[in-house]
């Protein structure tokens, strides 16, 4: 007699969970729709939130505002009657709505910022994000990862809810690393993975085998950015110019065909109609980027150090002497943090819990930790 009262209430009790769990992807799902259906901010807006996070590259910032901004308002438009006309039905909405769209491709050198921008957009806009480096795939029959891989990670990301991962946006990371024939690190699976991603970024219907369950996930409102180095472009593009007679920033006269060169296949380019060309971090915008930017390691470490009541302060020569050296290892705004680290190590070890006050760093102290 007990252990059927035992078993029903287990029952009862998986039943209730289960019901939760509907629930919260239901309200997830909801929460997502209206995110977006009431999207209104223009590309100024936008520009304006993320000048909060993102230093320098202006131009850059304008033309990927300007691009993100559209594609969610005119998604949030097409939404909103979608589902006027569904009855309120999110999923049926979402499969008849058309809504064309804009992808995005960055080009610019290692830590200018074209991976922190695709993040900080899709954080002010409200959706889910994945970063998918481009190394670690391969075709299928070579070692790495399959390009469909990136679609179980958007899922994921979403909270497990297909509705709510096809609105988000995915960063294919170091795209030139994909490319073929032309550069030097050729990769005999290239070809196959660029074909792989034209597929998924077309806007594919794509069945995913999770477990024993078979998802549905459209890319067909998926926002693509694909950011990369793309070493030596410049030199394929001023050739062309030289040839055709052209004068001027090669920034300003990169074509597909430069890209298709380079070793992209014509077709995937094709599908990134909007392409931004960022520049490399001089030392005063590593500088800024430490003192104005809300997504600052040294922010972070202020605040680590605050938590132990040690106030860090960094005098403007110690900052001049960090963002120095992280421009001459080449690793940009992602090498800040390394650099940070290594000044402020012992200090982080050695401090808390045996003294609270002020830590002073000057540019001496920089260089000696720095050797």
């Amino acid at each position: 007699m007990d252990d059927g009262k035992s078993k029903q209430h287990r029952e009862r009790r998986r039943e209730r969970i289960e019901e939760k769990i509907v629930q919260m992807r239901a309200d997830q799902e909801y929460d997502a729709v209206r995110e977006i259906i009431e999207f209104n901010k223009t590309p100024a807006d936008l520009k304006a939130d993320m000048d909060r996070f993102v230093i320098g590259q202006e131009q850059g910032k304008k033309i990927m505002c300007t691009a993100i901004a559209f594609h969610y308002r005119r998604l949030g438009q097409a939404l909103k009657k979608g589902m006027t006309n569904s009855g309120g039905d999110i999923d049926i909405a979402l499969r008849n709505i058309t809504s064309p769209k804009a992808n995005i491709m960055i080009i610019g050198p290692t830590g200018c910022g074209k991976t922190y921008t695709g993040e900080t957009a899709s954080n002010l806009v409200g959706v889910s994000f994945v970063h998918a480096d481009m190394t670690k795939f391969s075709e299928v029959g070579y070692v790495g990862q399959n390009a469909t891989d990136i679609l179980v990670d958007l899922l994921l990301s979403a909270g497990a809810n297909p509705n709510v991962a096809q609105m988000g946006i995915v960063y294919f990371d170091e795209i030139d690393k994909i490319a073929t024939e032309t550069i030097a690190y050729k990769d005999v699976s290239g070809r196959g993975v660029q074909k792989g991603l034209l597929h998924m970024v077309d806007g594919s219907e794509n069945t995913l085998h999770i477990g024993k369950e078979r998802i549905s996930l459209s890319t067909k409102h998926v926002l693509f950015i694909a950011g990369g180095a793309f070493e030596n472009l410049d030199t394929i593009v001023k050739k062309r110019m030289a040839r055709q007679g052209l004068e001027g920033n090669w920034r300003h006269f990169l074509m597909a065909d430069d890209l298709v060169s380079f070793g992209m296949e014509r077709q995937l380019v094709g599908r990134f109609p909007v392409r931004v060309v960022y520049d490399q971090l001089t030392t005063q915008d590593l500088k800024d980027i430490m003192i104005k930017s809300q997504g600052s390691a040294l922010l972070a470490y202020r605040n680590d150090l605050l938590a132990w009541d040690i106030d860090l302060e960094f005098t403007d020569n110690a900052l001049t002497a960090v963002a120095e050296r992280s421009e001459q290892e080449g690793t940009g705004a992602r090498g800040l943090t390394s650099v940070l680290h290594r000044v402020l190590f012992e200090d982080m070890y050695c401090l808390p819990g045996t003294y609270t006050g002020t830590l002073a760093v000057d540019q001496n102290y920089v260089k000696e930790k720095l050797g």
